[in-house]
């Protein structure tokens, strides 16, 4: 057990009410805590129903911890840093070895904050540790900052728990593709449709039947799944929305998971299904390609200008990685590279050497 103390800064954490909301800092806490250090968080908790005035109050709750806390800490940890800002004022952490840890949106994302942040917050980030989930994260901050002082790290943000998320079911003649992100067209629904609607010319082109398993999450949920029930009700099932330790359960009846969305920090939910040992399709774009590879994860679409040739694609790579599903071993991937074990090794020799 190491004697470094690190302090966690985040704008939000897992509660009873709230379980699996911003869950992979739990699993950066553990991990470091696996990896011998002291663990203190600064993070809001949403233990009700939230309200924008409840919100608002958190959040001035949350910024005045930031910029008022004092502690004896080696190391000041803080994810979503244009969130936390204020704590680049506080005079007393702002002496300790900071570290940032962009998770994709807070990076690539044009909110205010992130804007105000960048914008006139430059220098404190400059000076710090980053910490990005991909090599394509990288890439976009070394853009954005190009005067950073230190090395830029990679760290897939906590981490997928293997042993959760093992891979154990048999094989199975028919096959069901699943689709586990929120219903909503940034994350790809529409792409789901014209699978759906195109089930037949999949089934002709593999010689086998075809299922679509979806789960009741998103704000635009009811619309998609209302379309996918009109196309063919007996070819799609729908589960009901499922926290993190039950997602294994819903990997584990598919055999292909589409992941059509155009932008992610990482796909966290394609490296579960990975774990699960089942291949992905997903587009050649944003971290996909680390950890999506040909014959072995999963397959990869190209991107086209309009969206039916984009959709067309997306069939037709679909078709290949079903007449190949056997021959795909994705959880090695994840073993090897995006496991809570490898995080935590990770976390031991970055913050030994600070």
């Amino acid at each position: 057990m190491s004697d470094k103390r690190i302090l966690i800064v985040n704008n939000g954490y897992p509660t009873n009410y709230y379980p699996d909301y911003t869950a992979y800092i739990r699993d950066i806490t553990e991990c470091l805590s696996k990896a011998g250090f002291n663990v203190e968080t600064l993070v809001i908790e949403y233990h009700k129903e939230t309200s924008s005035l409840y919100k608002l109050r958190k959040y001035l709750q949350y910024w005045y911890c930031c910029i008022s806390k004092r502690g004896t800490y080696d190391s000041i940890y803080i994810n979503h840093f244009p969130y936390a800002w204020p704590i680049a004022f506080n005079t007393f952490l702002r002496r300790k070895k900071t570290i940032i840890h962009w998770h994709g949106e807070d990076l690539a994302g044009k909110s205010f904050l992130s804007l105000i942040s960048s914008r006139f917050l430059k220098k404190f980030i400059n000076n710090s540790i980053n910490i990005v989930p991909s090599q394509y994260f990288s890439t976009l901050l070394q853009k954005k900052y190009p005067n950073l002082r230190h090395n830029i790290y990679i760290s897939p943000s906590g981490g997928v728990d293997t042993v959760l998320f093992s891979a154990d079911a048999p094989p199975r003649k028919d096959i069901k593709i699943g689709f586990a992100s929120a219903l909503n067209a940034e994350k790809g629904a529409d792409t789901l449709i014209y699978l759906s609607e195109h089930k037949h010319e999949i089934e002709s082109a593999t010689g086998r039947a075809i299922t679509f398993q979806i789960i009741n999450y998103g704000k635009e949920s009811g619309y998609y799944i209302d379309r996918m029930l009109q196309t063919d009700r007996s070819s799609c099932k729908v589960f009901n929305r499922m926290n993190k330790r039950e997602m294994p359960s819903f990997y584990k009846t598919i055999d292909l998971l589409i992941f059509p969305s155009l932008r992610e920090g990482l796909g966290l939910v394609a490296l579960e299904a990975m774990s699960c040992g089942v291949p992905v399709v997903a587009h050649n774009v944003c971290a996909f390609p680390e950890f999506i590879k040909t014959g072995v994860s999963g397959e990869l679409v190209e991107l086209f200008d309009t969206e039916t040739e984009q959709n067309r694609a997306f069939l037709d790579v679909v078709v290949k990685t079903i007449n190949n599903i056997e021959s795909y071993s994705p959880r090695q991937i994840v073993e090897a590279n995006y496991s809570k074990a490898a995080v935590t090794d990770f976390y031991r020799q970055l913050f030994e050497t600070l």
